[in-house]
């Protein structure tokens, strides 16, 4: 499917080779089933100068489809679960449970504490995806802006073989906060990115264009000392504001880390050449004043990228994101909940119990009970990693064993977790209730984390299956040549 993608970004735009990869893609959606992608793509090749040689192809296609759609072997119709709020909301952030507060801790700084119990199953984060970095490895296979998954109906951006959207929309508003800055030297910046660099620049000019294109105006609030009083849950999310998601994320506070300070330093010096060989960035940041602002910001913002952005792993590349809530929580290899990112959203669902006035943690990849190839952009200070007495403790509990009656639950679960009979629902609120009653025999490595493990697995599973249905329900409006 990715190979098809290409296609169409590489063709040119008004050829009939944009209508002929369409075509193509349609052709692989109805091999794999995927019927009502398949009526979007035709319809795309439709619409994109499909020539008239081949149009008996492309209908029959489009009858075959509606056809089996009308008998019932549509994807869209297969019923899932759905993965929405089953908590008390914050009525000043929409996306976020109530009953989560900012705390300070010496090791982690700030992040996000409980106010009442949470419990395994609770989904307490629906952020929309605002910022992301996707490494050029996958830019044919993930929404630019959203950074969701669509494949199957990715459009091209009209004017540079690169970058790829999910929707006219995701599109629009990529070009108006930094695709403009971008498009006229992607080749250039192709050559020179790495994923967790790109989104330093592209804070820069998230920003900029929140401040109308004044890179004096952004200069003026930017330069002021960084507020450390400045909390993002006090900000009202009811009416989104830009402006303000960027002040939250500009006025975080990092520490100083050798490794990430030479990143930046190099990030800052590639990125200020490239950007600004593009006509627009120089006729925005004219002054050497403006130019050293610049290169400070790439700086400041790589250094915050390190800090807040969370990194997703997906076939041959990374997609980096940023969010002015989500990215609050802090990490550990123990986490108390898991974050899924897809279909331009991040959820997050606790995982195993977090009591009231515990700091909630995420994992940004690895876990003590899933290896995971992302490695961490700083030093870990979680009990996992600790190598004190209270790390030795955490690691002297690992191997025990449960009682009898658990282990005899545990194995009945594990039946019920490989029968075919069983749905998924049944399955998930199952693991979750032996979670919740065996709690206090957290950490234990053999069957605490196998269920944490699946548990995990399975939560994937159910929001991508989410995201498929919600892409089947799409309305068609548009393989081989």
């Amino acid at each position: 499917m990715f190979a098809y993608n290409e296609s169409i970004c590489l063709a040119l735009p008004g050829s009939d080779q944009l209508g002929i990869g369409y075509a193509n893609r349609s052709a692989a959606c109805f091999a794999l089933g995927e019927y009502e992608m398949a009526l979007f793509n035709i319809q795309m090749a439709r619409k994109h100068n499909y020539p008239d040689k081949l149009m008996a192809k492309l209908l029959e296609r489009e009858r075959n489809c509606k056809q089996r759609i009308a008998d019932g072997r549509s994807k869209g119709t297969v019923p899932c679960p759905r993965m929405g709020f089953n908590v008390d909301i914050n009525p000043r952030i929409p996306f976020l449970a109530k009953g989560i507060a900012m705390g300070y801790d010496p090791r982690f700084g700030r992040g996000l504490v409980a106010e009442k119990d949470f419990n395994a199953g609770d989904i307490i984060l629906d952020e929309k995806l605002e910022l992301c970095g996707i490494d050029y490895n996958v830019t044919f296979q993930t929404c630019n802006q959203c950074s969701s998954r669509r494949y199957h109906v990715l459009i091209p951006c009209p004017k540079c073989p690169f970058f790829m959207f999910c929707s006219e929309e995701c599109r629009e508003l990529n070009w108006k906060l930094f695709h403009r800055f971008e498009c006229d030297v992607a080749t250039k910046l192709c050559s020179v990115s790495r994923v967790s660099d790109m989104i330093a620049p592209r804070l820069f000019f998230y920003g900029l264009s929140q401040f109308g294109d004044d890179v004096q105006a952004m200069m003026e609030y930017c330069e002021k000392a960084i507020n450390e009083k400045f909390n993002p849950l006090d900000l009202d999310y009811t009416i989104p504001c830009r402006l303000d998601v960027f002040k939250a994320v500009h006025n975080t506070i990092t520490r100083y880390d050798s490794v990430v300070e030479m990143i930046a330093n190099n990030t800052a010096a590639t990125y200020s050449v490239v950007f600004l060989m593009n006509p627009l960035v120089k006729s925005i940041i004219r002054t050497e004043p403006h130019r050293r602002f610049f290169i400070r910001s790439i700086q400041t913002y790589s250094k915050v990228a390190a800090a807040l952005a969370t990194n997703s792993g997906i076939s041959k590349g990374v997609i980096t994101t940023i969010r002015p809530v989500g990215n609050l929580f802090n990490h550990s290899c123990d986490p108390h909940a898991m974050t899924i990112s897809d279909g331009g959203r991040v959820k997050m669902v606790m995982l195993r119990p977090a009591r009231q006035g515990e700091q909630i943690f995420i994992s940004y990849g690895p876990t003590w009970y899933k290896p995971c190839p992302l490695s961490l952009m700083f030093k870990c200070c979680c009990i996992v990693c600790d190598k004190g007495k209270a790390g030795r403790e955490w690691h002297s509990l690992m191997d025990r064993k449960l009682p009898q009656n658990a282990r005899k639950d545990v194995q009945l679960m594990k039946q019920i977790l490989g029968d075919s009979g069983v749905n998924v629902a049944s399955k998930m609120n199952a693991v979750q209730q032996l979670i919740k009653r065996y709690a206090d025999y957290h950490p234990q490595r053999e069957d605490i984390g196998y269920l944490l493990k699946l548990y995990g697995e399975f939560l994937c599973f159910i929001v991508q299956d989410e995201h498929l249905e919600i892409c089947c329900s799409l309305p068609s409006q548009g393989a081989e040549n």
